[in-house]
Parts: C-alpha cells; structure tokens; sequence
C-alpha cells in the first residue's frame, strides 16, 4: 500500500456528489426522468437522504482511496493525465461492462445505462484529477 493524501482523497470524495447533483439535475435531469419514466415526485417518494448520500460518500471514499493507489502505483503525483487515465480505464474495465450486463440481463434501457455509464466516467476521471494533482 501507497502512501496517499488523505486530504485529497476526501476532497474527491466529494466530486461525484458535485458531479452528480449537476448530471443528474440541470444537465440531463429531464432525460434521466424520461429513461426512468418517472416524476421528480415519485423519485422522491420514500426518499432517505442521510441514508442515501451518507452511503454513496462513503463508496466515494472508497473509490477515492483506490484510485490514489493506482495513481501511486503508476508514479502518477502531479500528473494531470495520469488521473484522467487511471479514471478512463476504472470506468472502461469495470463501468462499461457492468452497465452492459445490467442492459443484456435485465433488459435496463440501453439510454439509461449509457446515461449513468457517462456520469461515473465524469466523476472517476474528475476524483483521479484531484488526486493526480494534488498528490
């Protein structure tokens, strides 16, 4: 195990609920709505969000915390590109095929799939910026 900044890897723990409250609201927050064929309300329904935010940031940390190992790993401190790549091949080696699974096995619509496949592209590549950069 790398050394990381932990700093860092908080302040990217933050980035995909930033990522995501802009995504999934002001920029295909209509989209995603359509794809999931429900209203604001009814995804609200029964909504927690202590519980709901509470445990993605955790995930988030988690996330944060491998990448700033890979990032380690590929003596990437200070690189911008490195962070960008490590993120692209997070979201290449395990997004994409899982988004596929969930679209060829569960019948998931393809359009919400490669929605949410495009937001944890933007939110690893954006926490291995953080960590990349401020390592």
């Amino acid at each position: 195990m790398h050394d990381v900044n932990l700093l860092a890897v908080l302040v990217a723990g933050i980035v995909p609920m930033i990522i995501g409250a802009l995504w999934y609201g002001r920029l295909f927050g209509k989209r995603w709505l359509a794809l999931m064929e429900m209203t604001a309300e009814e995804v609200q329904e029964g909504f927690n969000p202590v519980k709901t935010y509470g445990v993605s940031f955790l995930l988030a940390l988690v996330t944060a915390y491998v990448i700033a190992q890979l990032v380690a790993e590929m003596g990437g401190g200070g690189s911008a590109m490195v962070g960008v790549h490590v993120g692209l091949m997070a979201v290449i080696a395990f997004v994409a095929p899982a988004a596929h699974q969930s679209v060829t096995f569960e019948k998931r619509k393809a359009g919400l799939a490669w929605l949410n496949v495009a937001y944890n592209g933007a939110a690893l590549i954006g926490q291995g910026l953080v960590i990349a950069i401020w390592r």
